[in-house]
């Protein structure tokens, strides 16, 4: 079956990038399910804004999807360690994803594209992983990994909530 990744990181203590894997058969479900959360006036989900009693909620809907994300941490936060992230990301994926959905960041945006092309060229998906760098709000499925990103990070109840569809990849 084919898969869709979602990808977002946290920058707290280092660099952490969560990659969540999500059927293709599911993904609208998920999105909508994903919508269904949001309050008046709010385009997104963004787990640092919400409060403990949401983000639970948020958290239980996402162990619903029975998704698996897996999270790839640097120490430092520089282009080399998240150029080093991707990269794995790409490698980790190329045999089973035909799509790769990385969030934003403006101040790397350039960097990331030209990352993706080339790892999907060294890992030999270049014909058939499609990848897209994507706002937040364009797709809902990228507010799972920012939440998985933050609990990993938070520790205590945040991580064990996560923990059972989470695996922490190597570099």
């Amino acid at each position: 079956m084919p898969i869709h990744v979602f990808v977002d990181e946290t920058k707290s203590r280092g660099l952490l990038m969560a990659a969540a894997y999500c059927p293709a058969d599911d993904v609208a479900v998920n999105r909508k399910a994903l919508r269904a959360l949001l309050l008046p006036g709010q385009e997104r989900l963004h787990f640092n804004h919400e409060k403990p009693a949401r983000r639970k909620r948020i958290l239980d809907l996402i162990a619903e999807f029975h998704l698996l994300v897996s999270l790839y941490q640097a120490e430092r936060e520089t282009l080399m360690d998240r150029q080093r992230c991707l990269d794995a990301i790409v490698r980790d994926c190329a045999g089973s994803a035909e799509r790769l959905v990385v969030e934003l960041e403006e101040s790397t945006y350039q960097h990331d594209l030209r990352c993706l092309r080339e790892a999907a060229r060294r890992h030999g998906c270049y014909e058939t992983l499609r990848w897209d760098v994507l706002v937040s709000k364009a797709d809902p499925l990228l507010w799972v990994p920012d939440a998985v990103a933050w609990s990993w990070m938070r520790g205590g109840i945040w991580r064990q909530a996560v923990a059972g569809f989470c695996q922490v990849k190597q570099l």
